[in-house]
């Protein structure tokens, strides 16, 4: 079984080649049939469980092994790669999730931005796995970058042949998100990593980017290429992996450093919104070691990123830290009024480096004296607090700048915001412990602070007619199907003068 597995592969080292059976186009309405069964996997359903089956059995099971928040697996012929993505896969036998989000290059069409499907499910030998249509629209809806594009998926492989694998290992009831990921900036792939996190809350979420590293140099080149490659996903750092794996980086023999760099992109924003996720290499290998041919390779790895608690509403700011922030808010409030720059301590708690949306606000004998945050977790908290505290002093549109005379006379109060989450019905909104943003469909949006209808005296409805007009829509536009709700919580501490902080 396997020698004719491997004869009917050969091409699908890489993955490339269009089988050869063209598929028709998939419309809204209709199932996505199976384009790869036959070259990239068997095309019996029953050859191809026990193959399956056969390779996660194999697979080694790491020592420790923790709450698996996403991974990265490669989109190769089975026997090429199959051995290595059984590695990640093996971790998630008789696992129960919800919906699993599937990233993956997009190696048959160039686009632009995003190709979320629209179709209701996808097809393997296995059976249909169901699409989640409403969280896919979401995407489509709240993403200026996301469409849907049927031809660029209609023969495109790497989301299919993970499908497999997730049908044998997982407990079924699941759902997917398949995106295909065209050209698209980093503010593009870091917003997408948010509003996949926007829909973790409340269900049992799993990401996967589908990926293949170093394509076609010979095998000492591969593996010196793929081990840097690893090392960059390893690090954390986004950036650096996104300008260590550029095209003007790429040696000699080596046409890409791996074919789904963007994807992996958007994981890497995505493991790295959450507290305590490192990542855990499973396995590498290149295709050498199935054709025997080392001269021109491709090579493979799978990586899960692990968490003692991948449970997003959980976050919280330590008493220590705290104090921390709201000494740095106070110090960078104070600097920025005299006129001073503003450095901060080299030694760090860790929780101040992890990317969070955050406020600060200003008050002078208990009146509000200026208010500046960032919604999207784009700065590590610390830098975070160190230019919202600058802004709400000196940039507050509605207030002249603080002067220093004020300074003994300005409290300061810091709000670290949780993930924003998705919000399925207004009804469920709870006045004093959510925030609220609305976004609309044509790019209007609002946003209000959990303590706002605390403040004000507000009962929900109150509160989402005033998060409505904060975005210039009218007061029941919460109610329509053309505005999409969010909520998030934040922890709120503070107000000191900011004379004292230093």
């Amino acid at each position: 079984m396997r020698a004719l597995v491997l004869v009917l592969a050969l091409a699908a080292a890489c993955g490339t080649d269009r089988p050869a059976e063209a598929v028709s186009r998939s419309a809204e309405g209709e199932v996505r049939p199976a384009s790869a069964a036959g070259g990239f996997y068997p095309a019996d359903s029953l050859e191809l469980a026990l193959l399956v089956d056969s390779l996660l059995d194999a697979a080694p099971y790491p020592s420790y092994v923790g709450s698996v928040t996403c991974g990265m697996a490669p989109h190769a012929g089975y026997p090429y790669s199959g051995a290595t993505a059984a590695r990640f896969y093996a971790l998630l036998r008789g696992l129960t999730f919800d919906t699993v989000v599937l990233l993956g290059p997009a190696h048959t069409m160039a686009f632009q931005g995003f190709s979320i499907s629209g179709a209701p499910a996808w097809e393997t030998p296995l059976g249909s796995v169901p699409v989640d249509t409403a969280m896919a629209r979401r995407l489509r809806e709240n993403h200026p970058a996301a469409s849907w594009i049927p031809a660029a998926e209609e023969s495109e492989h790497s989301l299919e042949v993970q499908l497999p694998f997730l049908q044998r290992a997982l407990d079924p009831g699941f759902r997917i998100v398949p995106v295909l990921v065209g050209s698209a900036g980093a503010d593009d792939l870091a917003l997408m990593a948010e509003l996949i996190l926007a829909e973790a809350c409340g269900r049992r979420l799993l990401v996967i980017a589908s990926s293949d590293l170093s394509h076609y140099p010979d095998l000492r080149t591969a593996l010196a290429t793929d081990s840097a490659t690893v090392a960059l996903i390893a690090g954390g750092d986004v950036g650096a992996f996104l300008s260590g794996t550029a095209s003007s980086m790429l040696p000699p023999g080596v046409e890409t450093f791996l074919c789904g760099r963007l994807p992996v992109a958007i994981l890497m924003t995505y493991a790295g919104l959450y507290p305590g996720v490192s990542p855990m290499l499973l396995g590498t290998a290149t295709s050498a070691e199935a054709s025997g041919d080392s001269s021109r390779v491709v090579g493979y790895a799978s990586v899960a990123f692990m968490s003692e608690s991948a449970d997003p509403g959980a976050w919280t700011i330590p008493a220590g830290d705290r104090e921390a922030l709201l000494t740095i808010a106070s110090a960078s409030v104070t600097a920025a009024v005299n006129g001073e720059g503003y450095v901060l301590p080299a030694d760090l708690a860790p929780g101040l480096l992890l990317p969070r949306g955050v406020f600060v606000t200003l008050k002078e004998g208990g009146e509000l004296r200026g208010c500046i945050g960032m919604t999207r977790p784009l700065l590590p908290l610390a830098e975070a607090i160190v230019e919202m505290g600058r802004a709400a002093a000196l940039e507050d549109p509605r207030f002249l700048p603080v002067a220093p005379a004020e300074l003994p006379l300005i409290s300061v109060e810091v709000s670290v915001l949780g993930p924003i989450q998705f919000l399925e019905d207004w009804r469920d909104v709870r006045v004093g412990t959510d925030g609220l943003i609305i976004v609309s469909r044509d790019g209007a949006s609002g946003l209000l602070l959990p303590q706002v209808p605390v403040e004000q005296g507000w009962d929900a409805e109150r509160f989402l007619e005033g998060v409505c007009a904060k975005a210039g829509l009218p007061g029941d536009a919460y109610l329509g199907d053309g505005v999409t709700l969010y909520r998030f919580q934040a922890q709120v501490f503070g107000g000191e003068p900011a004379g004292q902080g230093g």
